[in-house]
């Protein structure tokens, strides 16, 4: 094996084991949240991160692994820096995760969006959250923002399920990906090995590599 072969294989190395920590971190600060009941479906997306940012910015795990968590991080393209567009347009992504290894700064992205089963209520709100649109939404500002380059490659989606169950909101998500003719891009059950988890997915897509899923189930069914 060449020397720049093995410094590459060393490199991916270290980025797959910092993109598990990074996992097991949102995973753990999802267990603890959701153990407190403080998330039902009143909860707008951003109060969700908020509090899991919170926990894993508090965390000591994430101490120890030397990981820095920023929420609402801007990505600043060429084009806002070629002054082509206002930085003000940049787009946000809801949390970035930062470490360093082996001389090299290593970041983890990860996007959020609210889920639920059916059309529901919210308090101090007259008409009900469409489920259809909010399904409509992870693919259109979730998985394409990915697809499309607007969000780096090195990230995940996670799904704040706030009501229903979690199948059968993947479910009806693949349906939408189907009826958009890309049935090949279906959400798929994945064993990730992380801790004490198992609503995972994987999504495949053409000249792209696979997109992971996390589904944070909330919905107290």
């Amino acid at each position: 094996m060449s020397k720049g072969t093995l410094n590459v294989s060393i490199i991916n190395s270290f980025k797959q084991e910092f993109e598990w920590r990074c996992l097991n971190l949102l995973i753990d600060a999802y267990t603890s949240v959701n153990s407190s009941n403080s998330v039902n479906i009143d909860c707008e997306e951003e109060y969700i991160s908020a509090i899991l940012f919170d926990y894993i910015d508090n965390s000591q795990q994430a101490i120890n692994w030397k990981i820095d968590i920023t929420p609402e991080y801007r990505l600043y393209k060429n084009d806002i820096l070629r002054k082509v567009k206002s930085a003000k347009e940049a787009p946000r992504i809801d949390f970035r995760l930062c470490g360093w290894a082996a001389n090299s700064k290593l970041t983890y992205f990860v996007e959020a969006k609210n889920l639920i089963e059916v059309d529901s209520h919210k308090s101090k709100r007259k008409s009900k959250i469409s489920a259809s649109s909010l399904h409509v939404r992870y693919i259109e500002t979730g998985i394409d923002n990915y697809l499309s380059g607007k969000y780096p490659q090195n990230g995940c989606l996670i799904g704040y399920i706030l009501q229903g169950k979690t199948e059968n909101i993947v479910s009806m998500l693949n349906t939408c990906l189907c009826n958009l003719n890309r049935k090949t891009e279906i959400l798929q059950p994945q064993d990730f090995d992380l801790m004490n988890f198992d609503l995972h997915y994987i999504s495949f897509h053409n000249n792209f590599p696979f997109i992971k899923h996390l589904m944070f189930d909330f919905a107290k069914n």
